[in-house]
């Protein structure tokens, strides 16, 4: 909403948006006349409040005058398109954002397994303090992390036969639950987490369904203490070139 001032005896105008601004500003006025006051809407409030054109009477199909259930589906619809809009500019601020956060070596969404959540208080650019969240090495689980890649990469294991060893001792090898068996699903996802090489990586899937690596957003590499090398990392994923098949492994393992 901008207000406007304005004198109509010597021309002088001035716009402003804060009372501070509109005291500031009449006191520059050296007229004696006294002030006119002028508030205009915001751009959008004209696509929100009416439409670009009102429908008459002779736009329905009989003499009964529904001009006005005419004009509130009509107002209807841009009202949509306006939230609509609106909805895809936030949307795209926040995404923005995040990938800010990614690049920055901040954590987002839940902790991995084999890390803990930390969280520190910086300052922006503008002197304002900001709490984020970065990973740190849970010394029980991180461990179990270790265990799993060398499992995987060194003696090529499968995921249910990593599973079947984990939940052999659930006291040594703690589930990310907490409680309950170790799973392949459970297996893969530690596996296959390239934050466990030190980096935070973003947007890996789209609406449920896998993004190339390329289409990643990733951060810089050591923003955190890794758990494991790239190498190894590379290794030990599904279908990855020179991994030594174990004789136990089947397709559907992998």
């Amino acid at each position: 909403m901008t207000t406007r001032l304005y004198c109509r005896e010597c021309g002088w105008s001035h716009s402003y948006r804060t009372r501070c601004n509109a005291r500031r500003a009449a006191g520059q006025h050296a007229c004696t006349t006294a002030l006119h006051l002028q508030t205009t809407p915001p751009r959008w409030h004209r696509f929100w409040m009416r439409p670009h054109r009102r429908p008459s009477a002779f736009d329905a199909p009989n003499l009964v005058d529904t001009s006005t259930d005419i004009n509130r589906t009509y107002s209807n619809h841009i009202q949509a398109a306006v939230l609509a809009a609106h909805h895809a500019e936030t949307t795209q601020r926040a995404r923005q954002a995040i990938i800010e956060l990614v690049r920055a070596g901040y954590q987002i969404g839940p902790t991995p397994y084999g890390y803990r959540a930390l969280r520190i208080r910086i300052t922006d650019a503008t002197g304002h303090g900001r709490f984020r969240v970065v990973l740190v090495p849970d010394w029980r689980t991180a461990a179990v992390v270790a265990q799993i890649f060398y499992w995987r990469a060194d003696q090529g294991l499968g995921f249910r036969a990593i599973a079947r060893r984990l939940s052999a001792e659930p006291g040594r090898y703690p589930s990310p639950s907490g409680s309950g068996p170790w799973t392949p699903g459970a297996v893969r996802r530690v596996v296959t987490n390239p934050r466990y090489t030190g980096r935070q990586v973003w947007a890996r899937t789209v609406a449920g369904r896998p993004v190339p690596a390329e289409q990643w957003v990733t951060s810089a590499p050591m923003v955190h203490e890794p758990l494991i090398d790239n190498r190894t990392f590379h290794r030990a994923q599904p279908r990855a070139a020179g991994r030594r098949p174990a004789p136990n492994e089947s397709a559907s393992a992998v």
